[in-house]
């Protein structure tokens, strides 16, 4: 499991309109992000594109949450549900 540092215990609360999305490759690259990830994210959109999902992963995500997620998408199917992302900065959201 991909570890990112730093993390801090500081939550960024999303607005009710906020809708983050992201598109990845079979290989967890991503390929599509819009707005609302990479202004809640903090990243720029060159440092995330191209680069594995997982840079945003917080540790506190248990890797079942992620193996029910690929057992959607190598099915063909997308997947929703709620994750805790890691900030740039070690901030957190939860969406």
């Amino acid at each position: 499991m991909r570890i990112n540092t730093p993390v801090t215990d500081r939550e960024v609360e999303l607005s009710v309109d906020t809708m983050i999305v992201s598109k990845t490759d079979t290989k967890g690259r991503i390929t599509y992000i819009n707005r609302d990830f990479i202004d809640i994210s903090g990243f720029t959109e060159a440092e995330l594109m191209g680069q594995p999902h997982n840079i945003v992963r917080h540790p506190d995500m248990p890797p079942e949450a992620f193996d029910d997620l690929w057992k959607c998408l190598k099915a063909g199917r997308p997947w929703i549900g709620m994750v805790k992302n890691r900030c740039k900065n070690g901030d957190y959201y939860c969406a």
